[in-house]
């Protein structure tokens, strides 16, 4: 007698959980993709995406068509008729990055910028809504779930910064991390499924295009004189019209074979060596000092390039001798960025915090005085160790906060840029990433989020070891890039801890790549312990566990010097 009733009332749950709006439940969508034909290829990457992780995450396989669904709710992916209708909002332009993903009654539309905008707002809502995590560019975290309701949303997002470059050998060339990410920059032109990232040619590229092998021996008059005579070893002379004719006839052919990036470099060598002509020293003095004369010489370049390339930028270097800027009434033209290295600073405090800083910082202002057109090249490893710990984590929001609110184009934050692994490395260049895109966000949380999902058992022993090396820092802590091993920051006692916590670690591992990950750890200590402690690290059998880890993970021995490739034939002898 029952069992019609109860067979309605099972009728009426199903459908009432239809018109909860649920994304997928136990294995069925009522869910159509709608991405039209002439969507950008971003865009269409991004629904198939989407179908793709819904799919891993739940068994449901959306369909996707580039028509609306009458008879089923849509997901749009795009700028669409019902934006433009039913919302009354107005296409984004295509190089917008902001998005937004909003639900209008049972619909879900994701739109931005056509070129990554949209696609950055289907990563983001797999990320904020469902939980992918894109870690590194082998682990992705896809949670399983078997039913998802599509509540109401309504949530934009706008990156502070233009440019956010996260330079990393491990991910700088990954364009799906890079993308998923929502890291919109590059050192090379890079266009892909993902989209188009935006680049900047070069750096310390005098010798680039004037190459002493081809000009010394017939033009010494183009390079610098230094104590008393030419030398290809210099700086470029800058006084010589000569030179400047001829490096622009370089240029613009470089530009017209690499076309595409949206600024070129035109940049001292990375020495300390500039022109001691007579007058090259007369526009020293004349436009207020070595990024004066810089920028007379930068300035008369980038004039040819306009005429040729007007919607192209020259870039140069404020860095080493040249970033004080000029003292006289000479600016930057309209057409050139300064890219403001901040490789003297203290890593270990907020950049307008520390008084090691405060010469910089007020560089900082005085560019801003006369452009608008400011980068930030910024650090957050050691460049003496790549191994030893860099315990910058709390300052790197602070810093991006600072540099974005005072208007800045762009920050390149370079890392280990040519060994694979430094010390939290993978945790560091998605933190990076995060934290460009939106350094209001709270450091402490994301790397919580991080170590947890990507440790596993051995979670709370690392978070115990990061907040160690956190917590070694004082008022009076002060470190450069040049960091060395035999710092007071690692005594004794601070080795002694951090061995024993990622021993530990390594002990509570519960799968061979999870012990991977935690051997890339410990050999921040091993290799700490055997610069301070060289004899007693070989004695002890310190040195023999980092071989060990080296020939597990042969990616830890790079050939940078501060890798543990010095060591590793003399270590074998023991």
């Amino acid at each position: 007698m029952q069992r019609p009733y109860l067979l309605i009332l099972l009728f009426v749950y199903a459908m009432g959980a239809y018109t909860q709006n649920y994304l997928f439940n136990n294995g069925q969508t009522r869910y159509t993709i709608i991405v039209s034909s002439d969507a950008s290829k971003s865009e269409q990457t991004a629904a198939q995406e989407l179908q793709s992780y819904v799919e891993q995450i739940s068994g449901v396989r959306i369909p996707i068509a580039s028509r609306a669904n009458s008879s089923g709710n849509n997901i749009y992916i795009g700028y669409n008729d019902v934006l433009s209708g039913k919302a009354h909002i107005a296409r984004p332009a295509a190089d917008d990055q902001s998005f937004a993903y909003r639900t209008i009654g049972s619909d879900l539309l994701i739109y931005g910028g056509s070129q990554l905008g949209t696609m950055y707002g289907v990563f983001s809502f797999l990320e904020n809504e469902l939980g992918v995590r894109w870690y590194t560019p082998s682990y992705t975290k896809i949670p399983q779930m078997k039913r998802f309701e599509l509540k109401a949303l309504n949530h934009t997002e706008s990156p502070v910064i233009r440019y956010r470059i996260d330079y990393f050998l491990q991910t700088i060339n990954d364009k799906a991390w890079l993308a998923h990410n929502l890291v919109n920059a590059n050192n090379t032109i890079s266009s892909s499924k993902y989209g188009r990232l935006s680049a900047i040619w070069g750096v310390h590229t005098f010798a680039k295009f004037i190459p002493p092998a081809d000009y010394f021996s017939s033009h010494p008059e183009y390079f610098g004189v230094y104590e008393g005579k030419r030398s290809p070893k210099t700086q470029l002379c800058l006084s010589n019209e000569d030179m400047c004719r001829e490096f622009t006839v370089n240029l613009k052919r470089f530009i017209t074979e690499h076309p595409g990036f949206w600024c070129y470099d035109v940049s001292q060598n990375d020495n300390r060596f500039p022109c001691e002509c007579r007058n090259c020293q007369a526009l020293v003095r004349k436009y207020g000092g070595q990024s004066g004369a810089l920028l007379w010489f930068v300035n008369k370049v980038a004039a040819e390039i306009r005429e040729e390339f007007p919607d192209t930028y020259i870039s140069t270097l404020a860095y080493s001798y040249t970033r004080q800027p000029p003292t006289s009434t000479i600016v930057p033209a309209d057409n050139v960025v300064i890219r403001l290295s901040d490789i003297a600073c203290c890593m270990a405090h907020p950049i307008d915090q520390c008084a090691e800083n405060k010469a910089f910082v007020q560089d900082f202002k005085n560019w801003q005085r006369i452009t608008k057109n400011i980068t930030i090249w910024d650090y957050t490893t050691g460049f003496s160790h790549y191994l030893m710990p860099f315990p910058n984590f709390d300052v790197l929001a602070y810093n991006y906060r600072f540099l974005s609110q005072s208007g800045v184009m762009g920050i390149l934050e370079l890392g280990s840029w040519n060994a694979p692994w430094s010390e939290f490395s993978e945790l560091k260049q998605w933190l990076v990433a995060k934290l460009l895109w939106n350094p209001s966000q709270e450091t402490d949380s994301l790397v919580t989020v991080f170590i947890d999902d990507y440790y596993g058992n051995a979670a709370p022993y690392v978070k115990a070891y990061y907040d160690l090396c956190r917590h070694q820092i004082k008022s009076d802590t002060h470190f450069t890039v040049k960091i060395e091993c035999d710092t007071e920051l690692y005594d004794d006692q601070f080795l002694n801890t951090a061995t024993r916590l990622l021993e530990d670690a390594t002990r509570a591992c519960g799968d061979d790549e999870t012990r991977r990950r935690t051997n890339r750890l410990a050999a921040q200590i091993y290799y700490l312990q055997l610069k301070r402690h060289t004899t007693r690290a070989i004695l002890d059998g310190t040195a023999r566990k980092l071989l060990n880890i080296a020939d597990s993970d042969s990616t830890i021995v790079g050939e940078h010097k501060g890798s543990i490739q010095d060591f590793v034939h003399e270590l074998n002898d023991y």
